[in-house]
């Protein structure tokens, strides 16, 4: 019997690597051994929780200043290009927006030195921009197929969180394929027929939810509470407040977590004990906050804390292994997590990119 021939390592380059996301998701794809050849990005924090939870430390070089010679030879690409050129905050500005100039680069490498499969990821807004025209255009005299594209969100799968995100992976072919442009956006998660039923943030927390269920919980809960001083404050109708026992999805977290109230992500209400009325009965509206009831029924009820790092992480499907450095701050930490990714989502995209790409070579 002809013994099996071993598939060689993927040969990756992780582009805006951040804390990690995309290694994180290609270890949960695949089996496969992989090496990342690059890893690279600009932020001192993101560089050092990823070689706190991977070992090496990522390239702080501009994606701008790479050369064919960095990213030669590779088999996969993985990246999320910065999200500021495609939001509302920023005006949607594009291509016009200097931060846009990364991308654009990249477009210009893959057409001389392309991988077989790239997987991408942003805000949906990207979805609509000139840079993915540009970018698709690229990727089409590269010699790749038509991307695959979706709007996907955790969810989808179960995870009481909403951060609805564009993705796509593309898998070359070589083909003379006059693919459309743009390509269609699918809303369905790869591979998941149905979605499970929403899990309780519960399940997300790293400490009790209810004051009387551990001696040491006020300790756990004191580093994050927020301050009497902004809930007092007229800013404080605008918190996302979610509970601990809900399935209701927490809002996404964005880098500014914890330095702005409004937008920024949920917060989390604290329980005296575990029999505490719930939101709903103390007429406490999610959906209305100018009808929220505040005075005393917010003093004595409504204690809130933010959800710590880890918790962020833990909702973006980051696994048990994952850790912040001890010399990273709150706050440093909070916007490293809100830049990155949803560990899951990726991971189903990378392996929608692995089959297409191992029925590439079959075929």
């Amino acid at each position: 019997m002809a013994a099996l021939t071993e598939q060689p390592p993927l040969k990756i380059c992780e582009f805006y690597s951040g804390i990690g996301g995309w290694r994180y998701a290609l270890q949960k794809a695949t089996s496969r051994d992989h090496d990342v050849a690059l890893a690279i990005d600009a932020s001192t924090t993101c560089n050092a929780i990823y070689e706190h939870n991977f070992g090496h430390r990522p390239s702080q070089r501009r994606v701008e200043n790479l050369t064919t010679n960095d990213v030669a030879g590779a088999d996969g690409w993985l990246l999320s290009p910065p999200c500021q050129p495609y939001t509302r905050q920023h005006e949607m500005t594009d291509i016009d927006d200097p931060r846009a100039a990364s991308l654009l680069h990249l477009a210009d490498l893959v057409e001389q030195a392309p991988p077989h499969f790239i997987c991408l990821e942003n805000v949906v807004g990207f979805a609509a921009s000139e840079s993915r025209d540009r970018w698709h255009g690229a990727l089409r005299r590269a010699g790749f197929a038509q991307p695959k594209c979706w709007h996907l969100t955790p969810t989808q799968t179960g995870v009481p969180h909403e951060r609805p995100r564009y993705f796509e992976c593309a898998v070359r072919t070589n083909s003379d394929e006059d693919w459309a442009s743009p390509a269609p956006t699918e809303d369905a998660w790869p591979g998941l027929d149905e979605a499970p039923p929403m899990k309780r943030v519960a399940e997300f927390l790293e400490a009790p939810y209810a004051l009387d269920q551990c001696a040491d919980a006020s300790a756990l809960i004191e580093p994050y509470r927020v301050p009497a001083k902004t809930i007092n404050s007229d800013a404080a109708w605008c918190f996302d407040v979610v509970d601990a026992t809900d399935s209701i999805p927490t809002a996404c977290f964005t880098r500014s977590y914890g330095r702005f109230n409004r937008g920024t992500g949920s917060v989390l209400r604290v329980r005296r004990t575990s029999n505490d009325p719930d939101l709903a009965s103390l007429g406490f509206s999610r959906t209305e906050p100018n009808a929220r009831p505040f005075g005393d029924t917010w003093r004595r009820h409504l204690q809130l804390r933010y959800f710590a790092p880890k918790e962020v992480a833990n909702l973006l499907g980051f696994p048990a292994s994952f850790t912040f450095p001890e010399d990273v701050s709150l706050k440093s930490a909070w916007a490293a997590g809100g830049n990155s990714l949803h560990v899951d989502a990726a991971a189903a995209v990378i392996r929608v990119a692995l089959d297409d790409l191992a029925a590439t070579a079959s075929g």
